[in-house]
C-alpha cells in the first residue's frame, strides 16, 4: 500500500535484514533498544471479509523513562530497514493519539494504550440544514474528515450514485461513524486511517494479496448485511 525505494525493496529481500521502528511524542523520537521496551498494533481492515465498516487501530507501547509526555499527545510510528550500514527511509506506519497510561511494574516505565483518528468519527455529524440534499458521498466524505481534523486519502475513491440522504432518523442526528458506514457498504469496503493519519476507503477488490492491512478470511465472498455473496 507505501510507495517504497529500490533501496528498500532490496533490503527486505536481503536475508537477516534488521526492521528499526521509532516512535515520535511531543518532538522526541523514542527508540527501540534504549527507549521502547514493547511495541504492538492491532486491527485490521477486513475482519472475516466483512465490508461496511470503519476499523480503528490501536497501539500498546511500554517506554523506558520517557520524560514528559502531554496526556493527549499524537503518537506517529516510523520503520525503517537496516542490512550493516545500508538503511532505507523512514515510513510512517500509524498515527494515534494517548487513551491511557499507567506506570509500570518495571521501574521507570509507562505504559501507554492508543487508538487511532477514526474513533473521532463518533461524534454526531454536524450538518448545514440548507445544504443541498441527498449529497454526494465524495462531499460528505471530505466533510466528515474536516470535521474529524484530517485529510482524506488521495486513494479514496467512492460511487457517484446512491448519495448520502438527510443524516437524522427517529432518534436523533446520525454519527459520523454511521454516515461513513453506509457509504463503505455501497462501495464493498471499509475505512481505515492509513499509515499517514489519512481517511482511506479501501475496497475489498482492491486489496493485494500481501499487504499489512489484516484480511482473515481469503477467497471469493464478501459479506454484507449479515449475508455471505460470492463475487466471482
Amino acid at each position: 500500500m507505501q510507495t517504497t525505494s529500490e533501496l528498500y525493496r532490496t533490503l527486505a529481500r536481503t536475508p537477516g535484514h534488521v526492521k528499526e521502528v521509532i516512535v515520535r511524542i511531543a518532538g522526541r523520537d523514542y527508540v527501540m533498544e534504549t527507549d521502547i521496551v514493547s511495541l504492538s498494533t492491532s486491527g485490521g481492515a477486513f475482519p472475516e471479509a466483512d465490508v461496511g465498516n470503519c476499523m480503528s487501530r490501536q497501539i500498546d507501547l511500554v517506554l523506558r523513562k520517557p520524560g514528559e509526555i502531554p496526556w493527549n499527545a499524537e503518537m506517529r510510528v516510523f520503520a525503517r530497514l537496516r542490512v550493516e550500514d545500508q538503511v532505507s527511509e523512514w515510513l510512517p506506519k500509524g498515527v494515534f493519539f494517548i487513551a491511557s497510561r499507567k506506570s509500570g511494574t518495571l521501574s521507570e516505565t509507562l505504559k501507554i494504550h492508543g487508538f487511532d483518528a477514526m474513533l473521532k468519527a463518533g461524534d454526531v455529524w454536524d450538518i448545514d440544514p440548507y445544504a443541498n440534499w441527498p449529497m454526494p458521498q465524495r462531499e460528505a466524505v471530505d466533510d466528515i474528515a474536516r470535521q474529524m481534523g484530517i485529510e482524506v486519502d488521495p486513494r479514496t475513491s467512492v460511487t457517484p450514485d446512491f448519495p448520502v440522504g438527510y443524516p437524522v432518523d427517529e432518534d436523533g442526528g446520525l454519527t459520523m461513524t454511521d454516515i461513513l458506514e453506509g457509504i463503505a457498504v455501497c462501495n464493498a469496503g471499509n475505512w481505515v486511517i492509513s499509515d499517514e493519519g489519512k481517511l482511506l476507503l479501501l475496497r475489498y477488490g482492491d486489496i493485494p494479496e500481501e499487504t499489512n492491512y489484516l484480511v482473515t478470511e481469503h477467497g471469493r465472498a464478501i459479506v454484507i448485511g449479515g449475508k455471505r455473496i460470492l463475487v466471482g
